[in-house]
């Protein structure tokens, strides 16, 4: 992109966009390439077994039986009272390594294989 002005009543100028450049806000296009694996604060729920849109395996999906919690690593699990006090997770086994803490607070109902698929 060598310039753009005028977006959605603002303007803004960019010269040139680079990997290392950063946008602070809203962006929007009419298309994103690439597959994503470098977003941060998106959550998937499951791996696509394709990244091209066209092939069918794109609309199947496997997601991983077990969560790690690694040695040294301390996870709280606290929900609130506008998620109804629940939290949950895909997976239906929790391995907490020698070293590891886990926990769910107090007054917080903790669900594991949300999907049932294990």
């Amino acid at each position: 992109m060598s310039r753009a002005s005028n977006l959605a009543g603002f303007s803004t100028s960019i010269q040139s966009v680079a990997p290392s450049n950063l946008v602070v806000g809203v962006v929007t296009a009419t298309s994103f390439v690439g597959d994503g694996s470098n977003l941060t604060g998106v959550s998937g729920f499951a791996t696509a077994l394709s990244s091209t849109q066209s092939s069918p395996l794109s609309k199947i999906f496997k997601t991983p039986q077990t969560l790690d919690i690694g040695a040294g690593t301390s996870i709280k699990v606290d929900s609130d009272a506008t998620s109804g006090n629940i939290a949950f997770m895909r997976e239906n086994i929790i391995h907490v390594s020698t070293g590891a803490t886990f926990t769910v607070g107090s007054g917080t109902t903790f669900v594991t294989n949300v999907l049932g698929l294990f």
